[in-house]
């Protein structure tokens, strides 16, 4: 039992008595009603966060205070995670009032140095000459702690919260010498290593951290190691986090997402299996069994499932609306105006939650340089977006554009650190909400604010709904329109967006010239050699595997069928699991196709993968939902590639390719004439195979692969989309090649 301390205990002899002893949950408890009394409901949150911590029987007590959501460590003082602070002078003030009155209040001296030290960040009015600035609080901050190395903790905390990795790490470095087996800082300092580029001493960060004996805080490690690929080392953390709590749900159902996420599928299996013997209805693990589904390539049976959730979980607000809208895209049956209703209705009552800001200050001048704004958490590794943004970001024109990058992800790497070296500006808002993100944006004046997530898994759409810019576009991460009323424009082509489909867009269409796609790489890709003379006709797709639906396969029988000494190469990350290797073979049979006429292969490295387009002569693309950047990598690496028109953007996207590399001999309007042009292209192979090398010299030199060129175009888009607005137009319809838009309502 504790000794009871009286509860007028004053906030100085709390601190004093901690000092001795941090273990003493009504001291806690009584520094919290101190605080209460004082209305610093910040550090009066802490404080109660610390009793409970200790005694989960003061958890009562505490709610009676009425400090707010005190159990939610992401609020109140988590707004110090943050690189402006609209009240931050004012705050300052009063903290410094507070430390002038009681000097040994260690909370207050750490908010009040960081509150100073965003003030200077956000360039607000400094507060009286007379306050204590920065350095001087958190060096007083330091000489009063309760624990060695706190102070620096939660500065690095914040710092990194808020974008600044540099700071973070001279904050929680400082914590080797001091208190290198505190696992949370070494678990935040590996975090700011890893997005400064310092990978080798992230990694012992890292280590030093999987030293933890805390299952709860080893779930948070493996997440946090995931996100930067070291999807292995997550697993072993998993697994001894599982060995120290062996029936703890919430660590069995991390580990079964990563196991998800990374294509392993027996072992997620086994997991979920575990997972029903300890809780048979977890909703988190259904969902997980709906994405079993889409990872065996049944789109219509992981959309089913979703709908279920959906729902059952009474909330149509919840994030599993975009999990529907993206599966939808994959349903081979559902006609493009039944997705793209599905797409509004789920995006109406969300936005009916919402309001959105209507007025800017943004000058409307049509001839003034643009402030362009992009949303994105996916310029990492071989992300699409990564591919197709990153090198466009070299070629803005800066006198007609300044680009501002804001950073909702958390996976850095060398492609994160060259996007942010190319920005004119960059906020890493991935600690940050919505209307954190969307005040920040608004603050910083963008003109133009682009998504490019859609309904993907990083995507911020809120930001978008609520409307954070004076014109916002969707563009280049999502083959749909997002169904958001608030979206101004989707960015296409007269292909993949045609004026005869604008009613399967709540957007305005807004046309580039070319290909909405342009294929710069970044990294080299040498040609495979050549299949030799005499050899098999190979067909091949590196699609997922939900990509191929059942009316793919049907039709790729087809093709098997007409051409009948051909093998079709299926590459995929859920290939390297036998079970889905047994259900697409068991599909192919249904329509008369032997297994030995298959190659199954699973994931392998970028490098890799690449030179494995040599072992194919023609690619076919899937439908509904065409491959996007397989297709230019195909075409990049000398295999030609035979698509099929569909009926909106997600099955056009092959067509408009081949289009702009002028080969609309290798695009079909139809199943028949797609089945023809696969027993041509065939009959063709001994000309084809020689001719790698003529195919990417032919995509270099059309628009395809002429990023200057697009960049122009995208430039001179953005300025039509800016003049609509600058003339109070409303979004309708930009068309490629013509310079007049309709700036009628649609």
């Amino acid at each position: 039992m504790y000794a009871m301390t009286p509860s007028d205990l004053d906030i100085d002899a709390c601190w004093r008595m901690l000092r001795q002893s941090p273990v003493q949950a009504p001291v806690w408890l009584s520094l919290a009603r101190a605080y209460a009394g004082e209305d610093l409901r910040w550090q009066a949150a802490y404080a109660a966060r610390q009793a409970m911590r200790l005694d989960k029987a003061l958890e009562a007590g505490l709610d009676r205070l009425d400090i707010g959501a005190w159990r939610d460590d992401a609020a109140g003082d988590g707004q110090l995670g943050r690189s402006a602070l609209a009240d931050a002078d004012e705050r300052a003030n009063r903290f410094a009032a507070m430390v002038a009155r009681t000097p040994g209040d260690w909370l207050s001296w750490l908010y009040l140095a960081r509150v100073r030290e965003i003030g200077g960040q956000a360039g607000n009015d400094a507060p009286a000459a007379a306050l204590p600035n920065s350095t001087q609080a958190l060096e007083r901050a330091k000489s009063l702690e309760f624990l060695p190395g706190e102070t620096l903790h939660w500065m690095g905390v914040w710092r990194l919260n808020a974008g600044d990795a540099k700071g973070a790490v001279a904050a929680l470095g400082a914590l080797l010498s001091l208190r290198p087996q505190r696992h949370g800082s070494m678990m935040y300092l590996g975090e700011a290593l890893m997005r400064i580029g310092n990978v080798a001493a992230a990694e012992k960060a890292f280590e030093r951290a999987a030293q933890s004996s805390n299952p709860g805080f080893l779930v948070g490690l493996a997440n946090r190691v995931y996100t930067h690929n070291y999807w292995q080392e997550a697993i072993a953390i998993l697994r001894r986090a599982i060995e120290l709590r062996p029936g703890d749900v919430a660590v069995l159902l991390t580990l079964a997402r990563i196991q998800h996420e990374v294509y392993a599928l027996a072992d997620c299996q086994d997991t979920l299996r575990r997972i029903a013997t300890l809780s048979p209805e977890n909703p988190e693990a259904r969902l997980l069994e709906a994405g079993m589904l889409g990872r065996m390539g049944d789109a219509k049976g992981h959309l089913a499932m979703l709908q279920l959730a959906y729902d059952a979980g009474g909330d149509p607000r919840s994030r599993l609306a975009s999990s529907i809208a993206m599966t939808s895209l994959y349903h081979d049956t559902m006609p493009p105006q039944a997705v793209a209703d599905l797409h509004r209705q789920l995006c109406a009552p969300i936005e009916a939650e919402l309001a959105p800001q209507t007025r800017f200050r943004n000058g409307r001048d049509a001839d003034r340089q643009l402030r362009v704004g992009f949303v994105t958490g996916d310029l990492h590794r071989q992300h699409p977006v990564n591919l197709f943004l990153l090198p466009m970001l070299a070629w803005f024109n800066r006198a007609q554009v300044e680009i501002r990058i804001y950073f909702t992800g958390t996976m850095h790497d060398a492609y994160t650190r060259q996007a942010e070296a190319q920005a004119d500006h960059w906020r890493d808002t991935s600690g940050l909400d919505d209307d954190a993100i969307r005040a920040a944006i608004i603050g910083d004046g963008v003109d133009i604010l682009i998504d490019l997530a859609g309904h993907t898994s990083s995507h911020r759409l809120g930001v978008f709904a609520k409307r954070a810019a004076p014109v916002q576009a969707t563009f280049l991460g999502y083959p749909h329109s997002t169904g958001l009323s608030q979206m101004d424009w989707l960015i296409g082509d007269a292909t993949v967006s045609p004026k005869a489909h604008a009613a399967l867009f709540s957007e305005g269409i807004a046309q580039l010239p070319h290909s909405v796609f342009c294929w710069a790489p970044v990294d080299e890709y040498p040609l495979p050699p050549p299949r030799r003379d005499g050899e098999a006709v190979v067909f091949g797709s590196f699609n997922n595997a939900m990509k191929l639906s059942p009316q793919t396969i049907a039709l790729w029988a087809r093709v098997l069928t007409s051409v009948p000494d051909a093998l079709l190469l299926l590459k995929a990350p859920s290939l390297r699991d036998p079970t889905v290797h047994a259900r697409f073979a068991a599909l192919f049979a249904a329509q008369g196709i032997a297994p030995e006429r298959l190659i199954f292969r699973g994931p392998t490295g970028l490098a890799d993968m690449m030179q494995e387009y040599g072992d194919i002569d023609i690619a076919l693309d899937p439908t509904p939902y065409n491959g996007g950047t397989t297709t230019l990598q195909a075409l990049w690496m000398g295999v030609p590639v035979l698509a099929i028109e569909g009926g909106n953007f997600v099955s056009r996207m092959g067509a408009s390719f081949l289009a702009t590399l002028d080969r609309p001999d290798w695009v079909a309007p139809d199943e028949e004439a797609y089945i023809a042009a696969a027993v041509r292209m065939a009959g063709q192979v001994a000309l084809l195979r020689p001719s790698r090398g003529a195919l990417r010299a032919r995509m270099m030199a059309s628009p395809l692969c002429d990023i200057a060129r697009y960049v122009a175009d995208f430039e001179t888009l953005l300025r039509r989309m800016w003049g609509v607005y600058c003339s109070g137009g409303t979004a309708n319809m930009l068309l490629a090649g013509s310079r007049s838009a309709a700036h009628t309502a649609s």
